[in-house]
């Protein structure tokens, strides 16, 4: 829990700093504590602005932010989703411009495709600027 909290940042630190000492009882207790106030159940539009916005955080995984990405882009309703060929386009906003250029190169046909090629090409940037030391 120690580690976990350290990983928060921002309203969801304050909310857990905010915590009644003893409020957390188990593992359960707190996933359902945090999920009650921070489940994503925002307006519409709210939504839609935020997966605009994504952007992929210092020390983040490419696995965590495709999760996040994901999970904003399923829950957007369908009548304002962007469409999957957009998903595409916005997929890579995320990254460095070299990454943005390498993943937009490979045309990916699906979200699934751009972001396994997103693991590959980050793989293929880290051993190249390894070799250029």
């Amino acid at each position: 829990m120690r580690y976990f909290s350290q990983s928060l940042g921002g309203d969801i630190k304050k909310w857990f700093r905010g915590l009644p000492a003893g409020s957390i009882v188990d593992l359960d207790s707190f996933h359902q504590m945090f999920l009650a106030r921070w489940e994503i159940k925002k307006n519409p539009l709210q939504l839609l602005n935020e997966f605009k916005r994504l952007k992929r955080k210092p020390n983040e995984t490419l696995e965590e932010y495709s999760e996040w990405f994901n999970n904003i882009y399923n829950v957007i309703p369908t009548d304002i989703k962007p469409s999957h060929s957009l998903a595409l386009i916005d997929f890579p906003y995320a990254f460095d411009v070299d990454m943005e250029y390498q993943l937009r190169e490979r045309d990916p046909a699906t979200l699934e495709e751009i972001q396994a090629n997103a693991i590959k090409v980050e793989d293929n940037i880290v051993i190249t600027k390894k070799m250029n030391i």
